[in-house]
């Protein structure tokens, strides 16, 4: 169950609103925790001045994640003189209508169009005070809403932290932001063709042998597909011309992008910046490897060393040029990049002006000392006293990863194995099985994506070779995880009807 939290000060409401979530539910297997890690998972953020007149206001759009946006507005209200003002952008407030139509005038008054009248409620005791104003939107679907907010409290000269409006488009369209390096810099870029018909599609792949063909918005690889014959480019250009615009309101698909296929080790590099300063939050590598039948299933998302991997400083230098050219200057962004195997240069995947999807502050605090919300808030409202105390790149006083349980099988869940065998090996810092993967006669479907996950296991370790056995051990054990039976054919219907809109009475 999803949360929309709403935060007022000294006041945390809760409002359930969307059935599942991104990673899946919030209920979790307990598993005992290595307590000397636990000082650290509860570090803070240090206040900020409090002889300063000024007033720190953070719109904070779309806040529907405890571990996102929840804990970024829980820290802020920490630093005194601050105020959170909770906003939807346009696509969640008609969600949440759609869904809630109760509190349909309550939704509506929460729309971000209603700014003015949001920031007249929030500080209607602070006349006078200097205004220091940041807009953070944790949905990708929200951006465009955010960047919409940024330039309109610039047009009537309040004092906005915001970004070059003139690349806002290319920071959130995946053909346009390779276009945008492709014409401004010399750094290395994927070939591509936006194509609006399938032959156009189809003469690329011819060229290429191939291709990934994905929509130019999207989020966790939905609708991203390796093709290497030409049924398959069919199938995913009638797949992605048949659905909607992620973050757009009834607005089909009418192109898509086909790419050179990237072979590499791909890299996630968390950034915050501050007035054009970048600074990188933390450093990831994916194993994302085959899996029934899918080409990108993610395994593992690990932390890196700077000082420990030899393509790091290319590729955060890479990142912080693309960042430029994008005219990102402020806020968190997550960047995917590509070090070619061939030339063992980073190539652009995308670039994210959102956080990491992924519940990486544990992981970043106990390993890094610090996480990339913390740097945010700092950026945003700190000094720069505040600012310089984070290093340009981080170094890792521990190592730590995420997993990412697959599952294997299809059928009715019968029974779940390795549970108790994965709570007591000695990386384990949390785990979670999603609910659906631990109800009885629930019909299971392969993992094939990041959003069909059966769970995560948050890993710690000093040695990065106990580190590593564990997570190898982990992933041995994933094929024989779910135990189903393959014969109940009543759920196998009421599933079939589900994927129809069919719903019974």
């Amino acid at each position: 169950m999803i949360l929309l939290y709403f935060f007022f000060p000294f006041i945390l409401f809760f409002f359930p609103i969307v059935e599942g979530s991104f990673f899946g539910g919030f209920r979790r297997l307990k598993v005992n925790r290595n307590d000397r890690w636990l000082s650290r998972l509860r570090a803070g953020a240090e206040n900020a001045d409090t002889s300063s007149a000024s007033l720190n206001i953070l719109f904070l759009m779309d806040s529907f994640c405890s571990y996102h946006g929840g804990y970024l507005a829980a820290c802020a209200q920490d630093i005194p003189n601050t105020i959170v003002i909770p906003v939807l952008s346009d696509y969640l407030a008609d969600y949440c209508q759609a869904n809630d139509p109760d509190d349909a005038d309550q939704w509506e008054a929460m729309r971000v169009h209603h700014w003015q009248e949001r920031l007249q409620e929030f500080t209607a005791t602070q006349i006078g005070a200097t205004e220091r104003i940041a807009v953070y939107c944790e949905s990708d679907s929200g951006l465009a809403d955010a960047e919409m907010l940024r330039q309109q409290l610039v047009s009537q000269g309040r004092n906005v932290l915001h970004d070059n409006p003139i690349e806002s488009e290319a920071r959130r369209n995946k053909y346009l932001m390779q276009q945008c390096l492709q014409e401004t810099t010399s750094l290395p870029t994927v070939r591509q063709r936006l194509c609006h018909s399938l032959n156009e599609a189809l003469d690329f792949f011819e060229k290429e042998g191939r291709v990934v063909v994905k929509p130019h918005r999207g989020v966790a690889s939905e609708s991203v597909q390796l093709c290497q014959t030409r049924q398959q480019v069919e199938q995913a250009w009638h797949d992605i011309t048949s659905s909607f615009v992620f973050g757009a309101r009834q607005q089909q698909h009418t192109t898509v992008v086909v790419q050179e296929w990237l072979q590499g080790t791909e890299y996630a590099v968390d950034v915050v910046s501050r007035n054009g300063q970048h600074k990188v939050a933390a450093i990831w590598r994916y194993d994302k490897r085959p899996a029934n039948g899918a080409a990108f299933c993610y395994f593992q998302t690990k932390l890196v060393d700077a000082a420990a991997d030899e393509h790091v400083t290319a590729v955060c230098d890479y990142v912080i040029s693309t960042l430029n050219t994008l005219g990102v200057q402020w806020g968190l962004s997550h960047n995917e990049v590509i070090v070619r195997s061939d030339t063992l240069q980073p190539t652009l995947v995308e670039v994210n002006c959102r956080q990491h999807n992924m519940d990486f502050a544990p992981l970043t605090m106990a390993c890094i000392r610090y996480n990339a919300f913390q740097m945010l808030l700092d950026a945003y409202f700190g000094g720069d006293d505040e600012w310089d105390r984070y290093p340009e790149l981080p170094t890792l006083q521990a190592h730590g990863c995420m997993v990412h349980l697959v599952n294997y099988a299809r059928g009715s869940l019968v029974q779940v194995h390795h549970l108790e065998d994965m709570a007591a090996l000695p990386s384990v810092l949390d785990l979670e099985v999603y609910a659906e993967f631990q109800t009885p006669s629930t019909w299971l479907e392969p993992t094939i994506d990041i959003r069909t996950d059966a769970g995560w296991v948050q890993l710690i370790n000093e040695d990065p070779e106990a580190l590593q056995h564990d997570y190898e051990q982990i992933v041995a054990w994933m094929p024989k995880m779910f135990s189903v039976s393959a014969d109940d054919s009543k759920v196998k219907n009421q599933l079939h009807r589900m994927h129809l809109g069919i719903r019974d009475k």
